[in-house]
């Protein structure tokens, strides 16, 4: 179904729902609120921090421009009960927009002092019916958050959505069937009904995984369509060679992925292992071992700039070696990417590495053996099942650096054969981490600015795009720009693939200094002089996150420095992380403090929205392992099929 097929989407709407990478009303529906707000509820149900609800304009708005670049904007607000003050950062439109007397719905961050409370707007909207939950999108790719829910509801008015899980399971598993699921989501009626329709959808995504997983386990038992040539003497001698030595455990999972390749069945394993423990070069070893056999071997990264930085690292080391390594990406040439094709389909590379492009329908192989995707969280278990179906019976590796819960592991890949890398390479700098409280947070920029006199670069991490002023990408870069010049760049998930891999290759070369970004730099981003990085509002991540984020500096052996800082005082959880610098017992104890939603990555453009309130835990596990192994036995899901998604269709009413 396309987007044309729906009554009251107009064209330009379309277009601009096209421009944002949506290619279909499926991809729509699975963009989900990312705030309910309540009926009911006033500001004194709530402690600092976040807060949703429908409050009444009580007085004009006052607009202040404190110095050039700063404007402040503050009302009073009723909920009923309360009064309270809404301030908005730089944002003097908002002036227009608001009316006494009429209601809206709030979200943002409440601030105390004494009996006085302050929000700190984030999103905003008109509430007619405040005896109803009402919904708030964030804006997508360049999509307001008006258009975005407009056209989601237009959808919605127009559709039946079909699940992958027949109507039979989900009564069996008393889980509500995918059509009343999504509605629901969209526009939920209580909230006794959004916590069934978030669970029901939480437990069919966990379910389809798992299905997927076991899907590629059961290959496992088919014979490999391949030998390998025993060259393994070749490979110590490449090993010797390196300017540095292997660690006890990157030597044992070369030693056993060798050992995998040489057995009579084809292989699937996870490699994990904690940021920066060389996960990489074990890679690069056993993909030149495929390629001296005359195979060509794949590796699949999550974004264009990981593989970038791989393809880069791959030319350096398989070029001494006489081994031909190709890039397929998003923002490569016409004449570059047919010369990349060519060379696959012809087998001179040997070495190929790229982001999903990798496993578009043009991309063919003459001798594919050896499939790896690297941060496999951040993929579809059927994108995965795509590259591996690019080759016949191709042995796979799955490598990621977010160290996984055993309980979850067990769960989600049971059989699969797991390698840990737990040591860490000698010449891994120190990075101290501390906690840096409000009326300190000036001084940290002052700092970092100067050490950007003394050739350091630094991150400085947000939690949002576009929102409250203190906390957004965009708010945060405008002020730091102002101050610091050009020194200053930006780079979040929102733009495109050239403006970001522009900005990167800035911050690596050294002409940017100071980096604003989102968790867009999470993901194996190295570079060397990268010394400091701030975290702001550190408890809206998970902790193997924070981990992530933390493992960005320290690359280059110079002691660096993480720096995270909170709207309220320093939690438990963060004195953990600080005290911490192991990702595998942050992994466990993330996982018994908050469950498996920050473990599970994002399958579609929104679900992660489900998994941030529902308690992924043990009990719905195991509730989703067992949909899964019926689903499997009863041979209805397919990992071979490239359109399976969570959504399997949509039909007019």
């Amino acid at each position: 179904m396309r987007f044309e097929d729906i009554k009251g989407l107009g064209v330009k709407r379309i277009q601009k729902l096209y421009d944002a990478g949506l290619s279909s009303p499926s991809d729509l529906l699975t963009i989900f609120p990312s705030v309910y707000v309540m009926p009911g509820i006033g500001i004194s149900d709530f402690e600092e921090g976040s807060v949703a609800l429908f409050a009444q304009c009580e007085t004009e708005p006052i607009l202040n421009f404190v110095r050039k670049g700063l404007s402040i904007l503050k009302a009073t607000f009723f909920d009923g009960k309360d009064r309270f003050v809404c301030v908005w950062f730089n944002r003097p439109f908002v002036k227009r927009q608001l009316c006494v007397g009429k209601f809206y719905a709030i979200t943002g961050s409440l601030k105390r002092t004494g009996s006085k409370a302050e929000v700190s707007v984030a999103l905003f909207a008109s509430a007619e019916r405040t005896n109803e939950i009402l919904t708030i999108y964030r804006p997508y790719n360049g999509v307001p958050s008006k258009i975005l829910k407009e056209a989601i509801i237009q959808v919605l008015q127009n559709v039946i959505v079909q699940g992958q899980i027949p109507a039979e399971f989900c009564e069996k598993y008393n889980v509500l069937p995918l059509n009343n699921c999504i509605k629901t989501l969209h526009m939920p009626k209580n909230k006794q009904e959004l916590i069934v329709a978030k669970d029901s959808a939480a437990l069919q995504m966990l379910a389809l995984d798992i299905a997927v997983f076991l899907q590629i386990k059961g290959e496992k038992s088919q014979n490999k369509a391949k030998k390998y040539a025993d060259n393994y003497e070749k490979l110590r001698k490449v090993i010797k060679s390196l300017p540095f030595e292997l660690t006890e455990d990157q030597a044992r999972a070369v030693d056993t992925i060798i050992a995998d390749l040489h057995g009579e069945r084809r292989m699937n394993r996870l490699l994990e292992g904690d940021v920066g423990c060389g996960k990489t070069i074990v890679a690069f070893l056993v993909m030149y071992y495929a390629a001296m056999s005359g195979y060509q071997a794949a590796l699949m990264a999550p974004t264009e700039i990981l593989a970038r930085q791989h393809y880069l690292k791959a030319v350096d080391f398989f070029g001494v070696l006489g081994v031909h390594c190709e890039l397929l990406c998003g923002s490569q040439s016409k004449e570059r990417r047919a010369e990349a094709l060519f060379n696959i389909e012809s087998g001179n590379a040997q070495i190929v590495i790229g982001t999903h492009s990798i496993f578009q329908d043009t991309v063919k192989f003459k001798n594919l053996a050896l499939t790896i995707a690297d941060e496999q969280q951040r993929f579809g278990v059927e994108q995965r099942g795509s590259l591996e179906n690019k080759g016949i019976f191709t042995d796979s590796l799955v490598m990621s650096a977010t160290p996984i819960p055993r309980t979850l592991a067990l769960t989600l890949y049971g059989d699969l054969d797991i390698t840990q890398i737990k040591s860490l390479p000698q010449n891994k700098a120190k990075i101290m981490t501390r906690f840096v409280p409000e009326y300190k947070q000036k001084d940290m920029f002052e700092y970092i600015y100067r050490k950007s006199f003394e050739g350091e670069s630094s991150y400085v991490v947000c939690p949002r795009v576009d929102d409250e002023e203190k906390m957004s990408v965009t708010g945060v870069y405008a002020d730091l720009h102002k101050k610091y010049g050009d020194i200053v760049g930006m780079v979040h998930g929102q733009m495109n693939e050239t403006d970001k891999n522009k900005i990167m290759e800035r911050f690596a070369s050294g002409k940017i200094k100071i980096l604003v970004c989102t968790t867009v730099i999470e993901v194996g981003i190295d570079v060397p002089d990268a010394v400091n990085i701030i975290i702001l509002d550190a408890e809206s991540y998970g902790l193997s996150q924070l981990h992530q984020l933390r493992g960005r500096v320290g690359r280059g052996g110079k002691e660096s420095f993480c720096f995270v800082t909170s709207k309220g005082k320093q939690s438990g959880r963060l004195d953990y992380f600080i005290k911490t610098d192991n990702g595998f017992e942050l992994a466990e104890y993330d996982f018994k403090t908050r469950g498996a939603g920050d473990f599970l990555g994002k399958r579609q453009h929104g679900s992660d929205n489900i998994f941030a309130d529902i308690s992924v835990n043990e009990e719905l596990l195991g509730r989703a392992k067992s949909m899964a192994q019926q689903l499997v036995s009863s041979d209805l899901i397919s990992c071979k099929n490239k359109d399976f998604e969570f959504i399997k269709g949509l039909t007019l009413n």
